[in-house]
Parts: structure tokens; sequence; C-alpha cells
């Protein structure tokens, strides 16, 4: 799930970091080393020269002085809300790291003028990624620029290969400190890997005012994980002859006020987010979150919305999509989504801390989500109040464990909650979004080690989560987090690649 904030950043920028993160985290190996041995070159390129002056202003400059120069170098074609969270960025890392050593310097030859520069900051070793764009028209400035934070460091010095489940507890058990110290990390981790439980720790705390900490009982907003859940329900359908994976939203959803591109869109374009349709997180969904609560009510949001492709074409992730398909679980089986989930999905994978409460409903150890606003190198927490969305969606913003996490997986695999050929069938033409990653049916897949691994992430203010699957083995890991977004979920995903390469062992 994205994100927002009413009163501090348009929501449109906190989509884009999300998605940017992702984007960073794909292209920047986690061998980059963590601590820099020299500062490498940067290359003598009008953006090389420009990050070169960047990093120059962030090591000399105070905050206010970076306040001041920073808006000039970056160009009027940068967004507003782009520009703000790149300077706030800028400020944190002068004010909460007292300057930063750049580690690695990477160019991409599919992104011509795109240089990414690692860097760590000095006080706290908070690692992040500058994604920065010339100007061809004014050199002097960047066209596009970023900053985010950045795990991959942390794992540099991880196993490629297979390890032994007593040393695979010791890495977790030092990366979860890692992360407490250089990120103040709040969350927990569990592993199984054939029947046993392999690690189950957590850190942090599920609510500041109070210390309250975090337990292996307490709940988590899990953000777009929740989208499995609603796959699930439709295959599930699927499986019963309610429908097709070629019916038309049109057909499933005759209510729907845009119809006219609802015949252009399948079932299974809204699963792969290939519907071209838009989002439905935008100013007039925070502004009145409290109507949105079940899909029905989104219907008229989501269609006066732009669309962002033609149907069937190049991959768009569109919350909207999967907010439409809640809705057609609804049509389809003549039950509420909410009740459909608990009664088809939660309830045969025993997942009994599960679900979906708005805000303003009381859910015994349910952690309050915290977040940073003013930079990546910030040690500031706010509490999501007027963050987060009123209540969770078939595009996700439900709550769990990581216990119930694993039993979903448990179940999926063994499966309790759809036929082996139902699955296998949603990962049928699946569609690549980067090298050996692709969008399946609500579920995402990726190869490590000759190993299958299948999941979701989540983020948005207040919660970073993540579920990974090795489907071959059965092995799972699930994370989650009150604090976000964030890289935490790398952790997930190396843990993930390590039981894939103990699964290829055998």
């Amino acid at each position: 799930m994205t994100s927002h904030s009413i009163h501090v950043h348009p929501p449109k920028a906190r989509r884009r970091l999300l998605a940017f993160v992702l984007a960073c985290a794909a292209s920047v190996p986690a061998a980059m080393a963590a601590t820099p041995a020299m500062n490498p070159a940067l290359p003598d390129t009008p953006v090389g020269k420009l990050a070169g002056t960047l990093i120059r202003h962030i090591d000399a400059d105070t905050p206010a002085q970076i306040r001041q120069w920073a808006p000039g170098v970056l160009a009027a074609s940068v967004a507003a809300d782009d520009k703000a969270d790149f300077i706030a960025g800028l400020v944190s890392a002068v004010r909460d790291e007292g300057g930063v050593d750049v580690f690695d310097v990477r160019t991409d030859p599919r992104q011509p003028g795109l240089l990414e520069v690692a860097v760590k900051g000095r006080r706290n070793a908070q690692a992040g990624l500058f994604w920065l764009v010339a100007d061809p028209a004014h050199p002097g400035q960047f066209a596009d620029a970023h900053l985010v934070g950045m795990d991959n460091p942390l794992y540099a010095d991880w196993p490629k290969g297979p390890v032994p489940h007593a040393e695979l507890r010791k890495l977790i058990h030092a990366a979860l400190d890692r992360l407490v110290s250089v990120s103040d990390f709040s969350g927990c981790v569990t592993v199984s890997d054939g029947g046993e439980t392999v690690f189950d720790e957590c850190r942090g705390l599920a609510e500041r005012n109070f210390n309250v900490p975090v337990d292996q009982q307490t709940k988590f907003n899990v953000a777009s994980v929740g989208k499995m859940f609603t796959a699930v329900a439709i295959a599930q359908l699927v499986e019963a002859g309610k429908l097709s994976w070629d019916d038309t939203l049109a057909k499933l959803v005759p209510e729907y006020p845009d119809q006219a591109t609802a015949k252009k869109i399948t079932v299974w374009e809204l699963l792969h987010h290939t519907s071209g349709l838009g989002d439905f997180m935008v100013p007039d969904y925070f502004e009145h979150a409290q109507r949105y609560v079940n899909p029905a009510d989104y219907l008229g949001l989501i269609a006066r919305q732009p669309k962002v492709g033609e149907p069937g074409k190049a991959p768009s992730y569109s919350n909207a999509g999967y907010v439409l398909l809640g809705r057609i679980v609804e049509n389809v089986s003549g039950e509420s989504y909410f009740d459909y989930i608990r009664r088809h999905v939660f309830e045969p994978a025993q997942m009994t801390s599960s679900g979906f409460e708005s805000i303003d409903e009381i859910v015994p150890g349910l952690a309050v989500g915290y977040y940073h606003d003013d930079g990546v190198f910030s040690r500031t927490w706010k509490a999501n109040w007027m963050q987060g969305i009123y209540k969770g969606s078939p595009a996700g913003g439900g709550y769990s464990t990581n216990a119930d996490l694993l039993r979903f997986a448990e179940a999926l695999h063994g499966g309790k909650l759809l036929k082996p050929a139902t699955l296998a069938k949603m990962f049928d033409g699946e569609v690549p979004i980067g090298p050996g990653i692709a969008f399946g049916a609500g579920i995402d897949e990726r190869l490590s080690r000759g190993r299958h691994i299948r999941g979701h992430q989540g983020g948005i203010e207040g919660t970073t989560a993540d579920l990974e699957m090795v489907w071959e083995t059965g092995a799972a890991v699930a994370l989650t987090s009150n604090e976000g977004p964030s890289q935490h979920w790398l952790l997930a995903e190396q843990i993930a690649d390590l039981l894939a390469a103990e699964g290829a062992r055998h």
C-alpha cells in the first residue's frame, strides 16, 4: 500500500518515493561495502560534477545554508513536493549525520544520464542513495533528484551459499541489532523451515508514548501484503466457476461509472497491474477518508482518475485495480469483501489475529505506526495518526502478526486455500518488472539460487512488511514493522535467499 500526508507532503510525492525506493533497491547490489575504504571518484560528466558540488555543500554547510542553496540546483521541472522531500533529506544529512561519505558510485546503461551515489552518514552510519539526473539544457541543475534510505550495505558480508540454521539465527540476530543501532528498528522477524521455527525475535516499541514493547503477539499493519488475500479470493471464485480470469470489469461490476473503459479491462489485467488504471490515493480521498469504507465507496473516485496506460500493456502498480477486485469479490460471492476474506482466507488458514478494523476502532495489541517526515537521516519519530488510511481495503491496509502471515503461507503452499493447478495458473504469463522479478496474479515472484521466491511487500507511513515464501521447500519468512516506509523489508529478502540456497543444496 502506498502512502500520503495531508499536512506535510502531498500524496503524489509519497507514492513516487515508495516506488523509487523499490527501484533503487533492485539497482544497487547488497554487495556494496558497508564502510568506505576511500571516496570513489565521481564521473567527469555534468551530473558527476554537480553531484560533487552537492556532497561538498552537505559537508560544509549549515542546515540554513542548505535550505538557501538547494532550491537553485533543482530545475523548474522538478515537482514542488519532490523538491521539498529532497531538500529535507539534505538538511537531515547535515543536521543528523554531520556530513556523509561516498562509498559507491554507479551508472546504469539502461538509463543514460542517471547517476547513483551511495553515501553513509558520519554520525549514525545510516546509508542513503542519491538518484541524480542533470538537466541537459541547464547542466548546473538537476532535472531529477531523490535521496532515499538504504539498507543494502548491512548485508554486504552475508554468505552467498547455504548456512546451517544455527548460523542463520546468528546472522539475523546481528542484523536486527544493527538495524536498531542504525535506524532504531521496531518490529518482528520470524522464519520457518520444514516445520521448524528457525527464528522468532522482536525489537522496539509498539507504542512510544508509554514505552510499550513489541512482542510476538503484537499486531502490525501489513499494507500491500494484503493484496495476496484479495488475489486468493479471486482465484477461489474462479475455481468455483463463478467468474473467469478473462471476464471484464464491465461484466462483473456493471455499476462502475466508466463502462467504456471497464469493457476493455479483464480480471487478469487487474491482478497483474496492467489495467492502465491510476490510483485512488489522491487529495479527494484523503480529504474525505471516512467516506471510503467498502469497495463500492471507491468506484466514482477511481473512475475519475486519469489513466496511466492502455489495458494489457506495460505494468503500472495500481491500488485502484485491487479495490475493484474487491468489489468483484462482493458482486460474485454475495458477501462483503471483509466477511469473505475472514470466512474463506483467514479462517481456513487459522489466522486468528488478522483483520481490517478502521482507525477509530479498538484493536487490542495493534502497534502504533511511526514515520520520519524531516529527512532520510532523521532520528525523530512521529505517530501516523494523520497519515494512514481510515480503513484497510482490498488493496491493503489490514493488520496481522508474523504467526498469522506464516499460517497463510503454510495454508497457501499446502493447498488449503487453492488447488495446485490454480496456483500454477496464477504464475503463468507473469509480468516482468525487473531482472528475475515479476508480477504474478497478486503474488510477486523472483528467482534465487534456482528457487522461486513468492510473496509481497508492503509500505506506508508507519508500516513496513514482507512475506517471502521459498516455494519449492515451503520455507518462509515474515517481517513486520510499525515504522516506514523503509527498506527494512530487505532483511526478509536476504533471509529468503539463504533459505533458497539451503533448499538447493538438498
